[in-house]
């Protein structure tokens, strides 16, 4: 009996190993945020991948206003439904995601040098097309978003004190596209 199993997860864990994709998101990284991800298959035409994105920028000029920070991580795991067989053609995902940051909201914050603190939750959908141009790559094009819920504190760029002491904490939450990309996948 012990023999069987062992027999059954080898093989078993050698099918899943063999189709495992790691990814890198070449559109995002050519700008100085990386991408990454592995997509595991779970059956003929679901599959569960795991994105990190992260930014390292502590100071960029957007705009005309002063540098500032732009700062930020996201983990989304998805699972992912596709119409043909796995990693072939069109598929959706539901996913859900968290993710903190440091950066300027908009300009008006910049043009006042403060940022913002904090941490953010996702929930959403995503779409995309994955081609296999080699044997063991491919090339996955999504796009996704949905609900955010951000809770942050706002600080002064160049003392680093609170500028929104009297609101302890704000919130904000809204429907926004958050991720996409094309990602560049290797098989093992």
């Amino acid at each position: 009996m012990k023999t069987r199993l062992l027999l059954f997860l080898f093989f078993f864990s050698y099918n899943v190993y063999s189709q495992t994709y790691i990814k890198l998101n070449g559109a995002t990284s050519l700008v100085g945020v990386p991408g990454i991800g592995i997509e595991v298959p779970l059956s003929k035409k679901f599959t569960f991948q795991l994105d990190a994105t992260m930014s390292f920028w502590n100071s960029v000029t957007i705009d005309k206003f002063s540098s500032r920070p732009y700062v930020f991580n996201q983990i989304i795991p998805e699972v992912r439904y596709y119409i043909n067989n796995v990693n072939d053609g069109l598929y959706f995902g539901t996913h859900f995601g968290y993710g903190m940051f440091k950066l300027s909201k908009n300009s008006t914050y910049a043009s006042q040098n403060k940022y913002q603190y904090g941490y953010i939750l996702f929930a959403g959908i995503s779409a995309g097309y994955q081609w296999q141009f080699k044997d063991r790559w491919l090339v996955d094009a999504f796009i996704g978003g949905g609900w955010s819920k951000a809770t942050y504190e706002g600080f002064e760029k160049n003392t680093g004190t609170r500028y929104d002491i009297d609101s302890n904490v704000n919130f904000s939450a809204q429907w926004i596209p958050y991720r996409g990309g094309i990602m560049i996948g290797y098989r093992f």
